[in-house]
């Protein structure tokens, strides 16, 4: 079985959607929106804020509700595989899901970063900056899905725990 990006594009849409419309609260009344400020640290909102904290919250419900529906999807596909396919929830899709927020969240704690230093302040209005978020949810969406199906059916070998022939 392969994982394909273009199977998670649909559900990255929606999250996408979803995620754009609740931000747009968060700009409510603003005349425009940072894009970044220039210290790391700050109570205003900006689209990179918004968009750092979706990673992680929902990089964890994403890769929990993903890993859940893939493996009943390969109980009906692949049954003859179902034990090599790690099911426990606290041994295995805890660990998965926490691996690929952390993962997203240094990437775009990194971006963000490289985008403040390199770019400096950017202020857009609140329409661009809740496209720019549910962009933002929509990239977090499609790879967290990815991972995480990847992650279920891809094993990972140990070369040096491995026989001699």
């Amino acid at each position: 079985m392969e994982i394909k990006i273009k199977d998670a594009l649909f559900g990255g849409a929606i999250n996408g959607a979803i995620n754009g419309y609740i931000a747009s609260y968060h700009f409510k009344g603003m005349k425009s929106v940072p894009m970044s400020l220039n210290m790391i640290s700050n109570s205003e909102v900006t689209v990179w804020g918004q968009a750092i904290s979706l990673t992680f919250g929902l990089g964890i419900i994403l890769s929990l509700i993903t890993s859940a529906l893939f493996i009943q999807q390969l109980k009906k596909t692949h049954p003859e595989h179902l034990s090599q396919i790690p099911t426990g929830f606290f041994r295995h899709l805890i660990p998965i899901a926490l691996t690929q927020a952390a993962t997203l969240f240094g990437w775009f704690v990194a971006l963000a970063i490289i985008w403040t230093k390199c770019i400096g302040e950017v202020m857009v209005s609140p329409s661009s900056a809740v496209t720019l978020v549910g962009l933002f949810a929509f990239c977090i969406s499609v790879l967290v899905e990815v991972g995480t199906k990847k992650s279920l059916i891809y094993k990972k070998v140990n070369v040096l725990a491995q026989q001699k022939h």
